[in-house]
């Protein structure tokens, strides 16, 4: 049973059947007070809160996701428009000309062209924000479309893809003064790549956002060697996240999210999963065992609370 599944039964809500197998969330019934006695049923209040928790923490991400998959978007557009914030035009989004230009410049010979172009950007005015879903996320698609149609080998992708790396860090420092007041009690994060996983990246900009927002994560953008099972065992643990890039290891990642539920303290943990592969293709969430997806990482940050807050609903 997914996390989701766990809190609509603790809550009262039904989980559905959807058409891709997977749980979808409704209300056919009276959400009934945990402990109360037959008959006893939720507020009128505390009915809408749910509702809208479910709303903007599952139904309302599923469906724009969906929509994306369904418009073959993949993330070229769609992260770009989708991190900008309400109301604003989003200047996240990287033109043809600066793709064009970063991608040369990582592929150079030169260390330091690429950074010296986001400094220029800067300059310009675009924050760090905006260039981390911006320019850098394009570029790294890019990379990613080349080494797919062989116009680059694995070792220039992967020194480009490196300098990106150097480039998120090397903006980090301005990135995280805008950080909120630090709780003392954060919540924590699992961050780490699907198994076979070559390229994290997105991982990278990722973390970035949650520390922001207040998380202590643990793991991170390591390829290989890491051991999920015996890192949900060891820590406490609010949230997993799990990132792919392909199908090639969809099998192995679901083995290994059902291994992280089984080993979890938190018999609470909610599972998260991103990157390409969800984006094309979101019914893969629910045939994993995850919870929950979204499309970048501000859009990860909320739906991460949203599976706090129904978490604690369902205390």
């Amino acid at each position: 049973m997914t996390f989701l599944a766990h809190v609509a039964t603790q809550t009262g809500w039904s989980s559905m059947a959807g058409q891709d197998g997977g749980a979808v969330n409704g209300a056919p019934h009276e959400p009934r007070e945990p402990g109360a006695e037959a008959g006893g049923f939720l507020s009128k209040t505390r009915r809408a809160a749910l509702l809208s928790r479910v709303l903007q923490a599952e139904i309302l991400p599923r469906l724009a996701i969906a929509r994306l998959g369904a418009a073959e978007a993949r993330t070229d557009i769609a992260i770009a428009v989708s991190a900008a914030p309400e109301n604003a035009v989003p200047e996240n989004a990287a033109s043809e000309y600066d793709t064009a230009e970063l991608v040369r410049l990582l592929l150079g010979p030169e260390d330091d062209s690429a950074w010296d172009f986001i400094e220029r950007s800067r300059t310009s005015g675009f924050s760090a924000s905006s260039l981390y879903l911006g320019v850098i996320a394009a570029a790294a698609r890019r990379l990613g479309e080349f080494w797919e149609d062989d116009r680059c080998d694995f070792t220039q992708v992967t020194i480009s893809l490196g300098r990106l790396q150097r480039i998120v860090r090397g903006l980090s420092p301005s990135f995280q003064t805008a950080a909120i007041i630090r709780p003392v009690h954060p919540d924590t994060l699992l961050l780490l790549p699907a198994p076979g996983e070559q390229h994290t990246l997105g991982l990278v900009i990722l973390a970035e956002f949650f520390r922001r927002e207040g998380w202590h994560i643990v793991g991170g953008p390591v390829s290989a060697g890491y051991d999920a099972v015996g890192l949900v065992r060891d820590n406490w643990l609010d949230i997993a996240a799990f990132s792919a890039g392909s199908s090639k290891g969809i099998e192995a990642l679901t083995a290994c999210i059902v291994a992280v539920r089984r080993a979890s303290r938190n018999r609470y943990l909610g599972i998260m999963v991103g990157g390409p592969l969800f984006l094309a293709h979101p019914e893969l969430v629910t045939r994993v065992g995850a919870d929950t997806t979204a499309a970048d990482a501000p859009g990860a940050v909320r739906q991460a609370r949203g599976l706090l807050a129904m978490r604690d609903a369902a205390d």
